[in-house]
This record gives C-alpha cells, sequence and structure tokens, in this order.
C-alpha cells in the first residue's frame, strides 16, 4: 500500500510538475512496450512478449496485445485520445494479456493525460496510469 502511493505521489507530482511545459508529439514517436499499470508490474511480469504501442511520425497508433488496436492519435495541449480505434475481436481469455489490453484501451481511448520523459511514456486518466519504456532499436 505504502509503495503505490508513493508511486502515485510520484507520478502525480510528475505530471503536475511539466503541466506547464509544452508537449510534443515529436517524443511520442517511438515504439514502446508496456511496464506498469496504476504503479503494478503484475500482470505485465507473468507475460511472455511484452505488448508494444508503435506511434509513428503520421501519429497512427498499433497496439500488440491479445487484440491489435489501430488509429490515430490526437494531442490537445491538455490530453492525447485515438480517433477512429478499431479493435481486432479475438476471443481473448480472461488473463493477464486481457487486464493489460483493456487498460491499454482504455487509456488510448482517453481523453488521457501523458507525459514522456527520456525513456518513459505515462499515460494517466483519473482513475489509472500506464507505464511505457521506450523499446531499444537493435
Amino acid at each position: 500500500m505504502k509503495k503505490t502511493l508513493l508511486t502515485t505521489l510520484f507520478i502525480t507530482t510528475l505530471l503536475t510538475g511539466c503541466a506547464n511545459s509544452p508537449k510534443t508529439t515529436t517524443d511520442l514517436i517511438n515504439t514502446w512496450a508496456v511496464s506498469s499499470i496504476d504503479g503494478y508490474t503484475q500482470p505485465i511480469d507473468a507475460l511472455t512478449t511484452k505488448p508494444q504501442l508503435i506511434i509513428n511520425k503520421n501519429l497512427n497508433v498499433s497496439y500488440s496485445g491479445c487484440n491489435t488496436l489501430t488509429g490515430k492519435i490526437r494531442v490537445t495541449a491538455q490530453d492525447i485520445t485515438t480517433k477512429n480505434l478499431v479493435s481486432t475481436q479475438k476471443m481473448c481469455i480472461q488473463t493477464e494479456q486481457a487486464t493489460v489490453d483493456g487498460f491499454v484501451k482504455q487509456m488510448l481511448t482517453g481523453p488521457s493525460n501523458f507525459l514522456v520523459n527520456n525513456n518513459t511514456l505515462i499515460l494517466s486518466s483519473d482513475n489509472h496510469t500506464v507505464t511505457f519504456k521506450r523499446v531499444e532499436n537493435k
């Protein structure tokens, strides 16, 4: 509980501290792997392959989980949303993968606040926070 409170406080501080800094779409363009949900690495640690979020220079987004999500990101001064988000309709068993996919879909349909800090992308709403780590190109 203490760890969750500290993580939430840290993320809130980051988002509040950066509220006045301009947000650029250039920072979003990359491949991101889901690393935590609400400060917890479970259920992500249980996945053999980490789901990835790819944002290209045209702000097209695709997410690879049990279902694939695609759409176009719209960024405003306050938040990020995805227009025309389309999803495949696989019958995903309610596992860790389905849980992670649900949180990412919720963040993408937004509106969600976002922060890019070095190799980290944080998407947050009033209820949840999903953190991504930049995927290193090999």
